[in-house]
């Protein structure tokens, strides 16, 4: 019994399709043109909003430079170190610490990079001491202390 209403129900499904074989046509056209209209404005719309955030990130890469403008790198590495729980930082968490806090931008706007924070400890031998991996003021009280010793 089910075959068989199966079978006339796709019967009838074919005679009313077949009947309106230009109007679906005609519906599957239109919708197609509507896609690929949505398509172009989806990717007219991406390409806004990647515009848009990135003038937006250009201010704020601005405004932070603008902001640090007075503190140099070093000065900005020393006043996270001084902050420090333990003093001491690896080279690419500093960096990233003074990027969280906007203390200092390079001149062309850039984040502070882990070599530069290399390249500052090594200029400024009197300011800074590597212990393995870290990096501490050297005239920090906490130099000693730190690991115990």
């Amino acid at each position: 019994m089910f075959a068989e209403v199966s079978l006339e129900y796709l019967a009838e499904v074919r005679r009313v399709v077949s009947a309106h074989v230009d109007e679906l046509e005609a519906d599957l056209d239109r919708a197609k043109h509507a896609l690929q209209r949505a398509r172009r404005d989806s990717d007219q719309l991406e390409r806004q909003v990647a515009s848009l955030e990135s003038l937006l990130e250009l201010a704020s890469a601005r405004q932070a430079s603008s902001a640090s403008q007075g503190m140099t790198l070093h000065e900005a590495m020393a006043h996270v170190l001084r902050a420090a729980p333990l003093g001491m930082f690896r080279a690419a968490d500093l960096a990233a610490e003074i990027n969280r806090k906007h203390l200092y931008r390079m001149r062309d706007g850039r984040p502070v990079e882990p070599q530069q924070i290399h390249a500052r400890v090594g200029q400024y031998p009197h300011r800074f001491v590597r212990e393995g991996t870290f990096i501490k003021l050297a005239d920090s009280p906490r130099n000693e202390s730190a690991w115990g010793g």
